[in-house]
């Protein structure tokens, strides 16, 4: 029996159009589509150099002997498929994704940076929104805007009717005449360095012949899934430095075991290093990290360990971020971290400590709900450790802070757990004066009630309730972060699906209620909207209270 058919190179313009045409499909029980969109944002720079990708497996199915389903994202067109994807899943959604604008994210280059760096690697040069963010639809489609913006939705490769040079001519006739001829010779320029990548990548493709058994099929994918692990900068540093005889690895176990704090928060070796380079070098791309010396990993390491497990309490006891559950964005461990050592060497004493804290604690809230570290992570952590650095030393306030605006009515429209803002508003009403109280029992909410799951976040105004009494269809609206709060396990089943009326007038047999809805940031008294059941007033009301809170730590 042949096992495989062939071993090519396959352009990732072909392979794209598979999946869009349906012949190239995933098995139904393969696992979703998991990768956050800077993975994707590395794996584009990685396409434009022509770096080393990783090679596919597929097997050619003419046994039918799983159920199929679309890459996230593909149409349906009831073609019959020729391919299944044994290995590379994550890769060729995520390309098929940016590549043909679907999905949760679209994906731009900023050309005025691209012409300057077309090798893209600076993390603000290819950049993404979400597609349901104000201003994204316009940017990926509207050819005026791109053209005043000098932004290339990476979707025109293979979505848009002529591609890319079509596009091009489109944009290029926009300009003022004396930037046509500038625009059209370093659009050509950066084409052929890095852009055409994006069409004529190739991929090592290994085909399995039609021939393979199913309990073979079975065994590839129990394998892939247990095995295929993404090799880190942090494994990559592991191999480097073992020449000098420093295991990194185990440097990191004794810093875990010193201070549990950091497996607690599940704090990954890439934030000390990346905070090494921020003090260092200033600088924290890939490469950056990746340069660093022998002499400069024993010089911090120890200064950068105790600045992390300093990082991680001020979340924990100023910011109540209580868990790596809620913790809004990962990516900031690596810039608290070197916040906290720039502080550290400072040796401050008596209420210079507390004054310090306190400007730390601002940046932690703003970056917080400025969505600070979600796109360009390393290129704002480079920012935010330079202006705290000034800011510590006498000089103006951070270009976040001075800038910080928020949107009260953004609030209405955060309704994913996963968000930022989202975990950020519930971390808040626990670090609120007076402090969150549990609905049951009436004590003060805990990090151990909170990583026990005694409390977790449930719906004020029950969901079902609203959409049956009220007409509240979308989903989005009852579930959205106002509507949402830290209740215990037995307050939510009491609560059920009745109306708030009825479940508060329970909860006052035993206890004031309002004593415990304030510290909730919950509206309160006879006439509050929970008491009459009024589900846009309370939005409204509560909306205020949380602005009001926010305004008051950005502030």
């Amino acid at each position: 029996m042949e096992i495989y058919e062939g071993t090519s190179q396959i352009q990732v313009r072909e392979l794209l159009n598979q999946i869009n045409q349906g012949q190239m499909v995933l098995p139904d029980f393969q696992r979703d589509f998991v990768w956050d969109p800077s993975a994707t944002q590395e794996l584009l720079v990685s396409i434009a150099n022509q770096f080393p990708a990783g090679s596919l497996l597929r097997s050619r199915d003419e046994q039918r002997g799983f159920s199929v389903r679309r890459v996230e994202g593909a149409p349906d067109n009831n073609q019959l498929h020729t391919f299944l994807i044994l290995d590379g899943q994550q890769r060729l959604t995520s390309l098929y994704q940016a590549l043909y604008g679907v999905g949760e994210y679209r994906y731009f280059i900023d050309l005025t940076r691209a012409f300057d760096n077309p090798s893209l690697d600076n993390d603000e040069t290819i950049f993404f929104k979400r597609t349901r963010a104000r201003g994204t639809a316009e940017l990926e489609t509207e050819l005026i805007v791109q053209s005043r913006e000098l932004v290339l939705p990476l979707s025109v490769f293979h979505k848009r009717v002529g591609g890319f040079w079509k596009w091009q001519t489109d944009i290029r006739e926009l300009l003022p005449k004396e930037m046509k001829r500038q625009f059209e010779d370093q659009t050509r320029d950066l084409f052929q360095k890095s852009l055409c990548h994006f069409e004529s990548y190739p991929f090592p493709v290994v085909t399995l012949t039609a021939d393979v058994p199913i309990e073979a099929l079975c065994t590839i994918f129990e394998t892939l899934n247990r095995n295929g692990v993404k090799l880190t900068v942090s494994e990559l540093m592991t191999a480097r430095f073992f020449q000098y005889s420093i295991n990194l690895r185990l440097w990191w176990e004794n810093a875990e075991e010193e201070f549990p704090i950091l497996k607690e928060y599940e704090v990954e070796l890439y934030s000390a290093l990346q905070a090494i380079s921020l003090i260092v070098n200033g600088r924290c791309q890939k490469r950056d990290v990746l340069g660093l010396t022998k002499e400069q990993l024993e010089t911090n390491w120890k200064l950068v360990i105790q600045s992390a497990a300093r990082g991680l309490r001020i979340l924990r006891e100023d910011c109540k971020v209580m868990s790596r559950k809620w913790l809004p964005t990962p990516s900031m461990l690596g810039p608290l971290t070197a916040i906290c050592a720039i502080d550290a060497r400072a040796n401050l004493r008596g209420a210079a400590v507390g004054a310090r804290k306190a400007q730390i604690v601002r940046w932690l809230w703003c970056a917080m709900f400025g969505q600070r570290y979600e796109a360009a992570a390393n290129t704002r952590a480079e920012r935010d450790v330079s202006d705290m650095q000034t800011w510590f030393d006498g000089g103006e306030e951070p270009e976040l802070l001075k800038q910080f605006r928020f949107v009260k009515e953004v609030l209405r429209e955060v309704a994913t757990k996963a968000g930022s803002i989202y975990k950020s508003v519930i971390c808040l009403i626990l670090a609120s004066e007076p402090h969150a109280k549990d609905f049951h029992s009436g004590a003060l909410i805990s990090q151990e009630m909170v990583l026990t799951g005694e409390v977790d976040d449930h719906h004020v105004f029950p969901s079902a309730y609203l959409e049956r009494e009220k007409g509240v269809s979308k989903k989005a609206l009852r579930d959205c972060v106002l509507n949402r709060t830290l209740i215990d396990r037995r307050t939510n089943q009491l609560i059920s699906d009745r109306a708030p009326s009825l479940y508060l007038a329970d909860i006052d047999r035993h206890r004031d209620a309002d004593e415990i809805l304030r510290t909730h940031l919950l509206p309160t008294g006879p006439k509050s909207p929970l008491r009459a059941n009024n589900y846009e007033a309370y939005l409204s009301k509560r909306a205020d209270l949380i602005f009001e809170e926010i305004t008051k730590v950005t502030s």
